[in-house]
């Protein structure tokens, strides 16, 4: 069977669709795929790319065998064999997917490739939108820590987009308005987390489709407005999540020690959690991780981030 490759509309950006979020499922794919340097091996997975460039992507799985199909962008995806290809990211931003599917046995793989709108840094707003000034001077000289070169254009028909099979664009967005179009960032290996930490969650009992994420990405200028003095908090930069969880959808973190109260210990919870599950090549997590309490403006909750280091505080 010769691979085929499906058509949509080149540069016009596919519209939203939203999973049911009603009930937990892992999501897990029956096949891996290499895209570029990240592995997914979910059914669904959002991968930022910059406009114009391009990325190998393969099956990756090692029982995989045979050709698949392919739907993407047209011209924008070069068969390289029949589970190998070529694609490269059109010029416009917008939301991309590009879906592998096996036909033997209909199982699917879609990316949710953005497309990121491109910034050079002049001035401190993107098409009217506030962004703040970026450290241009990566700290410690960290590529982590390189100012974005381009970010997610947020608008009224992708913001419900998933990104994971479990959480949406929406949760991540930076809090400073609720018109768009607005910019974000959200890095794939930052997904993949959560839904190893969701995944753990559910395995302890607590059910819940989704952690909620009271604060995702942060422009520099929200992140000054808000009282956070750290010029580079790892929200600005994509890889980082304030959550906890809310079963019952009441925007406060659940009792989950059982003894009847949503306290510091709750929280205290959920980081147990979030310290069992393992970062790549960790048994632990490695990342920036810390415990916070209740307050007038908001319950307990934990930050993680993916840093590259083991900080807590």
């Amino acid at each position: 069977m010769l691979c085929a490759v499906g058509v949509l509309l080149l540069g016009r950006p596919a519209a939203a669709v939203v999973p049911d979020s009603t009930t937990y499922d892992p999501g897990h794919a029956a096949f891996a795929v290499r895209f570029g340097e990240e592995v997914i091996t979910h059914r669904i997975m959002a991968m930022p790319m910059m406009p114009d460039t391009s990325v190998r992507v393969a099956i990756a799985s090692d029982t995989a065998a045979g050709s698949y199909q392919v739907d993407a962008p047209e011209a924008s995806i070069r068969p390289l064999s029949g589970s190998a290809w070529r694609f490269t990211a059109p010029t416009q931003p917008g939301l991309y997917p590009v879906t592998i599917t096996d036909p033997g046995t209909a199982d699917s793989v879609r990316i949710q490739v953005f497309v990121l709108r491109t910034w050079d840094h002049e001035g401190r707003r993107l098409n009217g939108y506030q962004i703040g000034h970026y450290e241009m001077d990566p700290r410690r000289g960290l590529a982590v820590y390189e100012p974005p070169d381009g970010f997610i254009e947020v608008t009224a028909e992708n913001k419900d987009a998933p990104l994971s099979p479990n959480f949406r664009l929406e949760q991540f967005l930076c809090k400073q308005t609720d018109k768009t179009p607005q910019y974000a960032l959200v890095r794939t290996r930052l997904l993949q987390q959560l839904e190893r930490i969701l995944a753990a969650v559910n395995a302890q009992g607590h059910a819940v489709p989704t952690l909620h994420v009271m604060s995702g990405y942060r422009t520099p200028q929200y992140n000054r407005a808000i009282g956070n003095t750290t010029e580079y908090s790892r929200h600005l930069y994509g890889d980082a999540a304030d959550l906890f969880v809310d079963a019952d959808n009441d925007r406060w973190m659940d009792d989950l020690n059982g003894d009847g109260r949503a306290t510091k210990t709750d929280a205290r919870v959920l980081a147990q959690i979030v310290r069992s599950v393992g970062t790549p090549g960790d048994e632990r997590f490695n990342g920036g991780l810390s415990v916070y309490g209740p307050t007038n403006q908001h319950g307990p909750f934990v930050h993680i981030d993916l840093r590259g280091r083991r900080v807590r505080w």
